[in-house]
């Protein structure tokens, strides 16, 4: 089953690979293949303005509405993927512009999904190895 997650993972990325057709609702279907309905989405602590916690499509799309207030046509790139039985490790560097200063932005994070089937939660890192021990995992 844990390399059916990795693929599931994968695939996650092929949906966010247009963010401009999910900003406009297009994926939303193809959204709930991959998620749960009631998936939660956990941002790092340290993000300004953002909640603890998001629910569902609602609440990925709200997320998406924040950072495109800090971001200008940000990106995510999924890098190496890490294989952890029902949650997977994703090493992802985002890119894009910070909307601010009109800077290019470039970070390495990691995101680290929790599956039984579907997705039911994806907490983001921005410390990778935080992320692989919290799978049990190390590089």
């Amino acid at each position: 089953m844990s390399q059916e997650n990795v693929e599931i993972v994968r695939g996650v990325y092929s949906l966010f690979g247009d963010p401009d057709a999910f900003r406009r609702g297009e994926q939303d279907d193809v959204f709930l293949d991959y998620f749960a309905a009631d998936y939660e989405l956990i941002p790092p602590p340290i993000y300004p303005d953002a909640a603890s916690s998001y629910r569902g499509l609602e609440g990925t799309h709200e997320w998406q509405r924040l950072m495109d207030q800090v971001w200008v046509d940000w990106r995510l790139h999924a890098q190496r993927f890490f294989d952890a039985g029902d949650q997977v490790a994703v090493f992802v560097r985002t890119s894009g512009t910070a909307r601010q200063s009109g800077a290019p932005v470039e970070i390495s994070v990691a995101h680290v999904f929790t599956l039984d089937g579907r997705i039911t939660r994806l907490e983001v890192f921005l410390d990778r190895h935080e992320a692989l021990e919290a799978v049990g995992l190390s590089e």
